[in-house]
């Protein structure tokens, strides 16, 4: 089993929140196979549809998602679409990074993301950070 992204399989959807720009060309040049909102949707389209909507269908589309924080684990509508779609989340543990930094916290767990991507089947979202590498983080769904 390859412990790179390039060598996984693995194709990444990447949340507006980690841009265009930055984020996915770092990634790219290590070698990641993935998607962007903008390049998804259409630049205009990423930014009205609905959280839900992009979850869902990139979770269908066996896509592993990688979203800027971890709102989406919070949120009980949003939390609700990953459990019942399935899907296998990553996102960072701070939403104050830049471009860079956002990029180099996922390079150095990309082991471990590509690991827990293999290993287990979503649903589960998991909160990345340079110091503990991944840790599961529990949805807001289901309640209680």
């Amino acid at each position: 089993m390859s412990t790179t992204a390039a060598g996984s399989g693995l194709r990444f959807f990447l949340d507006r929140g980690l841009g265009s720009k930055i984020v996915p060309e770092t990634l790219r040049a290590a070698g990641w196979s993935l998607e962007t909102m903008d390049e998804r949707y259409g630049k205009a389209g990423s930014q009205k549809i609905q959280d839900t909507q992009w979850i869902e269908e990139a979770a269908l589309a066996g896509d592993v998602l990688l979203c800027k924080d971890l709102a989406i684990a919070h949120n009980p509508l949003e939390a609700q679409v990953v459990y019942m779609s399935g899907a296998q989340v990553f996102g960072l543990s701070s939403a104050t990074l830049t471009g860079r930094d956002m990029a180099q916290w996922y390079l150095e767990n990309e082991a471990r993301i590509v690991a827990a991507a293999l290993r287990a089947d979503g649903p589960y979202f998991m909160a990345v950070n340079p110091s503990y590498g991944l840790r599961r983080i529990k949805l807001a769904y289901p309640p209680g």
